[in-house]
């Protein structure tokens, strides 16, 4: 016989097995799901079957034999999830638009079976991720293994990854979409990669998928944090007494929690990335980025020196304080600026008097950037303390001694109404809140007037070193002056003073713990000063005078107890 004849006849063999399978009335099913398995993969157990979609997209229909027959779906047949496919009527894959299109239509089979009924029975999560995803997607289609066999062989975060690896998100109360996907690539490289997903999700498990509702997306990601402070409960300790928890408890959401920094699957280890602050601080301080690149640490980090100060090595990274006229800001130049006393006692001086404490007492009152912002805005703020405790007396507090609330508060402490304060007024208000026990003292600091100028830090070649900015007749530093209320969420209350209460005899007990030397401070402290060195150096020199005016009388006396002797 000729070769030519024989091998076409050979290759319809197959075709007239899957002849002898189908039944002779048209659209009949397959009459054994093991036969009708066999007949499909006749052609579908041919790994180069493959067609192309109407999206160009090329789709495989190849079958591995022996995991289909290993699945759950094993023992079911195709047309138990394929009804419409007969001998008669196999539809043609290339008027299917796309993938997605294919799947979510064999998805759909799935629930012939598999009711939306049971399935919310058994797991509740499934009602609200078959809205966002397909069957198909999370499960696959002819490989699916028991749910029991899953569990059993796949790794937690595998397993978690199964449905967290899709493009899915769940709904929030306002109508918000969240995503739920997790990039496993980063997620593997991030600090926590080798920490199992239910060790920060505690409430699930493999056999536990609660269903939570949020107000927002907001509302998730704060309560969220909650999950972070479990771990590390020293580092949540000092967020708790930081500004942003604070405006946080306030009501403020758009304050900052652990993953708006450090992200939620993709948290980078800040040994390995210590630039992390400065970027997650620019999420919402971008506003002073321009002013921090344009500063000598700006500028030494862009020159490439990684130990260049960033946000946090000023403002801390975890207890972030409202840093205005605090000493936290001096506290944390000094961690890098160790000798900056010295190096101030050389030229903060009183020739020719020259003592440790003119720096120190420069460094109470009077803000590092002060001197050392290329700004150009001074004032001086006198901000309400509490003597015995120690802390602000805040808006709230004052409004309630008052008798008044914060509204009617600036116009009790400004009492002839004239929009400033005077030296009169405080006193009074001075008076009236020791009278209620509030024990109170004004702690006045010198600084620049503006955030964007405290990051202006120039080197200390251009600092400011004249004396007569503060030490003079009508001080350049001294012209603004404010009193300083704390209120709730880290921001004050500025009521503007007037100049003379920095050198009115009224101010002297209130703001008895700032004072400087010159035309522009006090002027009864001034003369007090003058009499108390002029009495310092005249004492002991009358006191030499006298001994040696004297010491005639003293020796004959001494002779005559000699001679009684």
């Amino acid at each position: 016989m000729d070769n030519n004849k024989i091998i076409p006849a050979l290759l319809f063999i197959p075709f007239l097995i899957f002849l002898s399978y189908v039944g002779t009335a048209k659209g009949a099913a397959i009459s054994s799901p093991k036969k009708e398995v066999q007949l499909c993969l006749a052609c579908h157990a041919d790994n180069t079957l493959k067609k192309k979609l109407m999206d160009k997209e090329i789709l495989s229909l190849y079958i591995n034999a022996n995991d289909f027959d290993a699945s759950v779906h094993g023992k079911t047949g195709c047309t138990g999830c394929h009804p419409d496919i007969t001998m008669q009527n196999h539809p043609r894959v290339k008027m299917i638009a796309g993938r997605r299109e294919y799947v979510a239509k064999l998805s759909r089979n799935c629930s012939v079976c598999h009711t939306p009924e049971q399935l919310k029975k058994r797991q509740p999560i499934h009602s609200s991720l078959a809205s966002q995803g397909t069957c198909v997607q999370c499960h696959g289609s002819h490989y699916i293994k028991p749910v029991a066999a899953q569990k059993a062989a796949v790794k937690d975060n595998v397993y978690c990854l199964v449905c967290h690896r899709n493009n899915i998100s769940t709904s929030m109360k306002n109508g918000e979409a969240l995503s739920v996907f997790v990039n496993e690539t980063a997620l593997r490289s991030s600090a926590h990669g080798s920490l199992k997903c239910t060790e920060c999700h505690t409430e699930f498990s493999k056999n536990r998928h609660p269903m939570r509702s949020f107000g927002s997306r907001r509302v998730y990601s704060t309560d969220l944090a909650e999950l972070c402070w479990k771990c590390h409960s020293e580092t949540s300790k000092r967020y708790k007494t930081s500004i942003h928890f604070e405006k946080l408890t306030a009501g403020d959401l758009k304050s900052p929690v652990c993953t708006d920094c450090h992200g939620a699957h993709s948290v980078a280890s800040i040994k390995v990335d210590k630039a992390v602050g400065l970027r997650s601080c620019n999420r919402c301080h971008d506003n002073m980025n321009s002013s921090y690149e344009a500063s000598v640490h700006g500028r030494a980090r862009g020159k490439g020196n990684e130990k260049a100060p960033v946000c946090s090595s000023c403002h801390n990274a975890h207890d972030v304080q409202f840093t205005a006229m605090t000493t936290r800001i001096k506290e944390n130049c000094l961690r890098c600026h160790k000798d900056a006393g010295k190096l101030h006692n050389k030229w903060l001086s009183n020739p020719p008097i020259t003592l440790p404490s003119f720096a120190q007492t420069h460094f109470d009152v009077v803000a590092c950037a002060a001197c050392h912002s290329a700004g150009s805005e001074r004032a001086v703020y006198l901000s309400l303390y509490n003597s015995r405790t120690g802390n602000p007396l805040t808006e709230d507090e004052l409004a309630k001694i008052l008798d008044t609330d914060s509204k009617g508060l600036a116009a009790k402490i400004d009492e002839n109404g004239d929009g400033t304060i005077d030296a009169k007024e405080i006193w009074d208000l001075f008076a009236y809140l020791f009278k209620k026990g509030a024990a109170p003292i004004l702690i006045g600091k010198m600084d620049v007037r503006t955030a964007t100028e405290a990051h202006m830090i120039d080197s200390k070649a251009e600092a400011t070193k004249d004396c007569d900015k503060c030490h003079s007749p009508q001080a350049e530093f001294f012209k603004d002056n404010f009193v300083a209320i704390k209120q709730d969420g880290g921001t004050r209350l500025l009521l503007k003073a007037k100049s003379e209460v920095l050198n009115s005899v009224y101010t002297i007990l209130p703001a008895r713990k700032f004072y400087a030397l010159g035309s522009t401070s006090m002027k009864l402290l001034d003369i007090l000063f003058i009499v108390a060195l002029i009495g310092g150096i005249a004492v002991p020199i009358g006191h030499m005078s006298l001994r040696i005016i004297t010491s005639p009388l003293r020796a004959l006396r001494r002779m005559g107890k000699g001679g009684k002797k």
